[in-house]
């Protein structure tokens, strides 16, 4: 089990599992574009205040963005997988490999767990690679504070602005509140 901080995972390949995490622990981390059978993003990993997008799961019945993991104040959005459901993580319907935990995060089907949304997170933009949130994403100070972990987002900015943390890797520096 390896422990990432502010860290960026992309382009990676695995032949079975988690093509960009497989039993980690991350903390304000951007995974994108990994491609594995099942977790393209991540599996049997938790993620905190991370962004989870456009991975893909290759096995007909894989998860594209995480599986078997927990989430708390990410964003896991646009990821692939056969089964529309498990696109962004396993759905529990159906699923013996449902997600673990899910508090605080922006994805779509709605999780079981306190504070979700599916909201679109307004990404700046993402067909350029552009996870930063847009000043009017719902993401923006919809995360729980308990569970930040360190002072700094992923570009070494301050971690909570506006007095909630923002959900993802990166802490929009506009505060709505003002």
């Amino acid at each position: 089990m390896g422990t990432l901080f502010n860290c960026i995972l992309s382009s990676n390949t695995a032949t079975v599992y988690g093509g960009g995490a497989y039993y980690g622990e991350l903390s304000n981390c951007m995974l994108s574009e990994n491609l594995a059978d099942d977790g393209g993003g991540a599996i049997y990993s938790k993620l905190t205040n991370c962004t989870v997008t456009r991975n893909v799961a290759t096995n007909l019945n894989g998860r594209g963005g995480i599986c078997s993991s927990s989430l708390y104040n990410c964003i896991v959005w646009d990821n692939s997988s056969s089964v529309i459901l498990w696109a962004n993580h396993s759905s529990g319907v159906g699923d013996t490999n449902s997600v673990y935990s899910i508090r605080y995060s922006c994805t779509y089907p709605m999780p079981s767990g306190m504070g979700n949304i599916t909201n679109n997170p307004l990404f700046v933009n993402a067909t350029g690679g552009n996870y930063r949130l847009q000043t009017n994403s719902p993401c923006i100070n919809a995360g729980n504070n308990a569970y930040a972990i360190g002072d700094y987002d992923l570009d070494g900015n301050p971690r909570i602005v506006g007095g909630t943390v923002d959900m993802g890797a990166y802490e929009c520096q506009t505060s709505i509140s003002e």
